[in-house]
């Protein structure tokens, strides 16, 4: 309703037209490669739609993050690209989550609905990067190891008390038997220290790194172990790729937070809780869009500025001169004025950059 009355378009044409199909992917993925630098990772994470009513397809109670409890409302899985030299995400393809009773009808876990997602998309995400970083509550065997048989490196964050035991080194015993392949379980509150390299130490952090055996995914792992010394609290990252380099697997790890990021700016400003419509295609056609736009700002508006120049990417300010821009054409182009005029041109500008937090 809101953007028909920004267009020639009407109501009943705009839902029309939600309800088609459109390749979001392959449109994003160009964009992506136009105008991204080389080195990308993919993100994936989930995220809670505020949804009312009672005949909402995929209507349920789904985890938020914001407010730490289980909400009513929909769930939307978001698959991002991260630009690491641009240190900003890009929307790839969203699907949205079905609810329990409809995932009971498939019998099919939540897990193994986002691992299906992933995997559909698969031969095309593995030509733009073979590194797939998520949060914690992806750290099961049921998500990973179906990745990892496709080639994918995935990363995430274990549990403090991960269950994780030392390589074994040392000479083998000889005769009959099978070799010994593990030295012990990691004892998380007085580590081996000759069993792991130091990455760096300073007076707030100390992060070392070691190839371990990882007993739920019966794989050795490179881990990255980060010690607080203010808290007292540890973080433990892993890489199924145990060649990985661990300053890359922590660099990727915190910068995969870009994606709260892409998915903030399009709750706040680019509607993507704001969809009137109930039907699955039309849900779908609007999610898309709605990160989408996130996505086509920072391409043309973000990153054309010099690296040295940009500040934080805004897209209520992209939106403001948008909307001024809109009105200002509309006005001028009824008066009949002259933009050639200098005076008149500099006042158009000023119509345009009206409000913006920098002009």
């Amino acid at each position: 309703m809101n953007m028909s009355r920004f267009m020639s378009y009407s109501e009943h044409g705009l839902r029309n037209g939600f309800a088609r199909e459109f390749n979001f992917f392959e449109m994003n993925k160009r964009l992506i490669k136009r105008h991204c630098s080389k080195e990308i990772f993919l993100a994936f994470d989930p995220t809670h739609i505020a949804k009312s009513g009672k005949h909402t397809r995929g209507l349920g109670y789904f985890w938020s993050g914001k407010d730490g409890r289980a909400k009513k409302g929909l769930e939307l899985g978001c698959l991002a690209a991260i630009d690491v030299k641009n240190r900003t995400a890009f929307h790839l393809s969203g699907v949205q989550t079905p609810s329990s009773k409809e995932r009971k009808k498939e019998k099919k876990s939540l897990i193994a609905h986002y691992r299906d997602f992933i995997l559909s998309k698969i031969g095309a995400l593995k030509e733009m990067s073979l590194c797939l970083v998520a949060d914690g509550c992806f750290m099961k065997k049921q998500f990973i190891l179906p990745l990892v048989k496709q080639g994918i490196t995935l990363i995430t964050k274990m549990r403090s008390d991960a269950n994780l035991r030392y390589i074994y080194c040392g000479k083998q015993k000889t005769g009959r038997g099978r070799k010994r392949k593990h030295a012990g379980k990691v004892n998380w509150k007085k580590l081996q220290m000759d069993k792991w390299t130091k990455m760096f130490s300073n007076r707030k952090e100390a992060c070392y790194t070691a190839v371990l055996y990882c007993v739920t995914l019966k794989m050795n792992v490179r881990i990255v172990y980060i010690l607080n010394r203010e808290t007292g609290n540890h973080g433990i990252f892993l890489s199924t790729n145990s060649n990985m380099d661990a300053k890359k697997i922590v660099t990727y790890y915190r910068m995969r937070f870009q994606i709260e990021f892409l998915i903030r700016d399009a709750k706040q400003c680019s509607g993507l809780e704001d969809c009137q419509a109930r039907d699955k295609k039309k849900l779908n056609f609007h999610f898309n869009l709605a990160l989408t736009n996130v996505s086509i700002a920072k391409a043309q508006y973000y990153l054309p500025i010099p690296k040295k120049e940009r500040g934080a990417f805004s897209l209520q300010d992209i939106k403001r001169i948008q909307h001024n821009t809109l009105l200002a054409d509309f006005i001028f182009s009824n008066l009949e004025l002259d933009l050639n005029c200098k005076k008149i041109k500099q006042l158009y500008t000023q119509c345009a950059n009206f409000g913006r937090m920098a002009a």
